[in-house]
């Protein structure tokens, strides 16, 4: 299956998905304090959300004094990412491919993005985006559903909703190793890495989960962008 293909069926996927869509499963317990912790945004800056989906992470900053941008392919996902904001929220949403940012070089200073690099043919493409749009010395947090657990469940995302059609949305497996040469080959520098395990606490919210226990649910990385000339903001 070819980009393009992957791409089609990934935003109709997502685009089918957005109504019923739960963003608040007990994964959020794993990346969303690693956000925190490492974006360290500052007043006035200029923060990215690339595969945004209905706003998740764009919530959490949502009463900072900065700029933020969310992009995703999905239509869908957007309507429900503002609705969740709000037609007064100063948030700008885009609709665009990740692999093909409509914005200049160094135009953020913070990059954020959840649960997208395993939706990618490449990870690499992702990583030399964040790369390229990064402000000298920015920083980003990357989340990944960790290639274990995609070996377990399996690395497309199937939905059955009712007795519509499956939601099908492919998935690429990318290993660890994979995703530090690509971080790496974009010109950015790890901060900090994790590799959170399903919790029996997270179980007890999602009984189906059991069979999860104890494997790594996804891979968190956080990232900056280095310049010898120029001092960190």
């Amino acid at each position: 299956m070819g980009h393009h293909e992957d791409e089609r069926l990934t935003k109709a996927g997502y685009d089918r998905w957005a109504a019923s869509y739960d963003d608040k499963d007990p994964s959020t317990w794993l990346d969303e304090p690693f956000l925190l912790e490492y974006l360290q945004p500052f007043p006035g800056c200029r923060i990215l959300d690339i595969g945004c989906g209905t706003g998740r992470y764009l919530r959490r900053f949502a009463s900072a004094p900065c700029r933020i941008t969310g992009v995703d392919l999905s239509r869908n996902m957007l309507v429900k990412a503002r609705q969740y904001h709000g037609a007064s929220t100063d948030v700008c949403l885009v609709q665009a491919s990740a692999g093909a940012l409509p914005f200049t070089s160094s135009s953020f200073d913070r990059i954020m993005s959840g649960l997208l690099v395993d939706h990618m043919t490449s990870a690499g493409q992702l990583f030399d985006e964040i790369a390229t749009l990064l402000t000298p010395n920015g920083h980003a947090v990357v989340a990944a559903v960790h290639p274990d657990m995609q070996r377990l469940t399996g690395r497309d995302i199937t939905i059955q909703e009712d007795q519509s059609e499956r939601i099908h949305i492919p998935g690429h497996v990318h290993e660890v190793h994979e995703l530090l040469a690509a971080i790496g080959g974009a010109g950015l520098a790890v901060v900090a890495m994790e590799e959170p395990p399903v919790t029996s606490a997270m179980i007890e919210h999602r009984p189906t989960w059991k069979h999860k226990l104890g494997r790594p649910a996804l891979l968190l990385v956080a990232l900056t962008k280095r310049n010898r000339n120029c001092n960190v903001a």
